[in-house]
């Protein structure tokens, strides 16, 4: 994940925008919202070498408008403002846990889901569906970050 082309994000964006829009009539029934493309971009803009720059995300946000029918711009203000966070405080991310960095990421993902309740969904938007949303993505990223430890690296390094 440390050296992705812009091509590579762009397939990784819109896979993980049809595994949301598939997953989230399941998990509106539990008032849980899961921002599957919100936090794999998170997930490339933390792990990159390179700090993304405002154009960038701006145009990744952009695309993922595009692909997701929601308000144009949208999106790719939340992506800037998002990547402009983590490369403020990408060498603060250094010294904390992987706990301490998934209750960031929950409550990323948590601004983001209120966010875009407040433009889309005035009408319903629930602090309920919040606090679920928050404590089941801090879940979820709290399980992918202890994967790595657990699942043994299935990639095997040949010696020539």
């Amino acid at each position: 994940m440390k050296n992705l082309s812009l091509f590579k994000i762009f397939i990784l964006l819109f896979i993980s925008n049809f595994f949301e829009s598939l997953l989230a009539p399941f998990f509106i029934i539990l008032n849980i919202i899961v921002p599957i493309t919100f936090l794999v971009f998170s997930f490339i803009a933390y792990s990159s070498r390179t700090n993304f720059n405002a154009i960038t995300s701006f145009i990744l946000g952009i695309f993922v408008d595009l692909i997701s029918d929601s308000f144009f711009g949208l999106n790719a203000i939340l992506f800037s403002l998002s990547s402009f966070v983590i490369n403020s405080y990408s060498n603060t991310f250094k010294l904390f846990s992987y706990l301490q960095i998934c209750i960031f990421f929950g409550i990323s993902s948590t601004f983001y889901i209120g966010f875009l309740n407040l433009f889309i969904n005035v009408q319903n938007f629930s602090y309920l569906v919040l606090f679920v949303s928050f404590i089941f993505n801090t879940f979820i990223c709290l399980i992918l970050s202890m994967s790595k430890f657990y699942i043994p690296n299935l990639s095997i390094n040949k010696r020539i």
